[in-house]
């Protein structure tokens, strides 16, 4: 691997900054768990690299910028990314950007993750930290939630993700940043399937209300 440098611990996998073949790179190890059976956590942690690699390359074709795959390897658990130069959503966003920025910035998020529920991918861990904006471009980074799914259930549940997050760490901005990520998922999706996106959130939210309180 050369010389590596940890970015990220994380409870899964550990994340190094490092080279491929001279290119900046991204290597992301997923690492033996204890309380799992050997046998079993060696199956689990192939599966989950092979998946994200797979996810990564279905969301590239879906039209949306993600890191490109430079190497995977199941059975090392090991995947190797495009490392993408830029500043994470999360930061530019903490910085209190104008009202023509903030608006910008949703529109475009919207509009990568409405590509990504229309070709039936669901990304799972959709946090303004997992957004990469180069030049006004937004790339989705971290897949290894993501599965494929058409389950207006699943591409809600991200959709409340990205609202809870937004609201709680960016809330001077949230209410400016979420009208415009709905009006680019629409864009994209059409208003009519993003109305219904809109309803099977405010159900979710709805029974997560009531779970609170019974």
């Amino acid at each position: 691997m050369g010389q590596l440098k940890l970015l990220y611990r994380g409870a899964e996998a550990d994340v190094f900054a490092g080279e491929w073949c001279g290119t900046p790179a991204v290597y992301k190890v997923r690492k033996p768990l204890p309380y799992r059976l050997p046998e079993l956590d060696t199956l689990i942690r192939s599966q989950r690299t092979s998946r994200e690699a797979q996810m990564l390359h279905l969301s590239k074709e879906a039209g949306v910028s993600a890191p490109h795959v430079l190497y995977v390897s199941p059975a090392e658990a090991l995947l190797v990314m495009e490392f993408l130069q830029g500043n994470r959503l999360k930061v530019l966003l903490e910085a209190g950007p104008p009202k023509a920025k903030v608006e910008a910035l949703g529109q475009e998020f919207g509009r990568s993750v409405a590509k990504l529920h229309a070709a039936g991918i669901m990304h799972g861990d959709l946090t303004t930290s997992n957004v990469i904006v180069r030049d006004g471009e937004i790339s989705l980074i971290d897949f290894g939630l993501s599965v494929r799914s058409h389950r207006l259930e699943d591409h809600a549940v991200d959709l409340r993700l990205i609202k809870e997050t937004v609201t709680g760490a960016h809330h001077p901005v949230s209410k400016g940043f979420m009208a415009a990520f709905l009006e680019g998922y629409s864009s994209v999706v059409g208003e009519e399937k993003a109305e219904a996106a809109r309803r099977q959130l405010a159900e979710i939210e709805r029974r997560g209300r009531y779970a609170r309180v019974e």
